[in-house]
């Protein structure tokens, strides 16, 4: 396994204005959990004061592991936008390789997708 970590990032809006924006931060917490998507989901509802944010949207970097989009859909995110597929990203290091279409099918909460997402900057942030 690489030595770096994957640098994802996550911004999670509401009426087009950002709510929070975070990054993984396993590492630095020594903290499993501690992906961008958990980190940004737990801030805004504490700043917006709830545990559902069926009123916004979240940007990733890189699509969601299954931990990430299963704290999605429990937060009740209506779309989700992803710049490179986990895959991409990570090919050799996925502990679990189900796929964002196989979680979400079978889910009663739908999510409106938006795959690559500004791509190429996802790429390149990922890995800078």
């Amino acid at each position: 396994m690489s030595s770096e970590p994957l640098k994802c990032g996550v911004v999670i809006a509401k009426n087009g204005e950002i709510v929070t924006k975070t990054y993984n931060q396993q590492r630095k917490t020594n903290n499993a959990t501690a992906h961008a998507e958990i980190l940004a989901i737990k801030e805004a509802g504490t700043k917006l004061g709830r545990k559902n944010l069926e009123d916004c949207v979240i940007y990733c970097s890189c699509e969601p592991c299954t931990m990430c989009l299963s704290a999605i859909v429990f937060a009740k995110i209506p779309k989700l936008f992803f710049g490179t597929t986990l895959t991409t990203a990570s090919p050799d290091h996925l502990p679990i390789s189900l796929t964002t279409k196989a979680l979400l099918g079978t889910s009663t909460h739908k999510i409106e997708i938006v795959p690559e997402f500004m791509k190429s900057e996802s790429e390149k942030f990922l890995r800078m």
